[in-house]
């Protein structure tokens, strides 16, 4: 192993305005990731059974609720492009209304965001929640330390099937 792989910074969470293509990328990637699948079934009632029969109705979208991004004014200083922590903070803002110029009902919604997790997975979705938790403030009131949890909703326009899920295996760790 050479010394500049020993010291390569792992890849790293990204998300990605669909709209703008704007992207921004975490200074660390959150410690977890809590993914949520619902299938919702019907309950038949059929007199004199002793049960009751589930009848599949759909699947819900996937969803990844509290991730937690943590940032350090200190620690972005030191990074290449010294990225300005409240830039993510507007990045994920802008995700919550929809963009200049668009009209009617179907146009006007929010961007879409493209979550990327290295070796895991890579999801279209809508920001479906956002909290700012301000930890570090500096003597002159500017931001030091937050965290922004954030929860994701996946959005599909195409059927799903079972066979493409389970194709979506993670490459292993090496």
């Amino acid at each position: 192993m050479s010394l500049s792989s020993a010291v390569a910074r792992p890849p790293r969470c990204a998300l990605v305005n669909v709209t703008t293509g704007e992207h921004v990328e975490a200074l660390f990637n959150p410690s977890q990731l809590t993914e949520r699948v619902q299938v919702s079934y019907s309950r038949l009632q059929v007199l004199g059974l002793s049960h009751q029969p589930l009848q599949f109705q759909s699947t819900g979208n996937r969803t990844f609720g509290g991730v937690d991004f943590y940032l350090d004014r200190r620690f972005a200083q030191a990074q290449p492009g010294s990225p300005e922590i409240l830039a993510f903070r507007a990045f994920l803002l802008a995700l919550t209304v929809p963009p200049a110029g668009t009209e009617g009902v179907a146009q006007t919604a929010p961007p879409r965001a493209l979550v990327i997790w290295p070796g895991l997975l890579t999801v279209e979705a809508v920001l479906t929640e956002v909290e700012f938790s301000y930890q570090e403030l500096a003597v002159d009131g500017g931001v030091l330390v937050y965290t922004a949890t954030v929860s994701f909703e996946e959005i599909l326009d195409v059927r799903v099937t079972s066979e493409e899920r389970r194709g979506q295996l993670a490459p292993r760790p090496r």
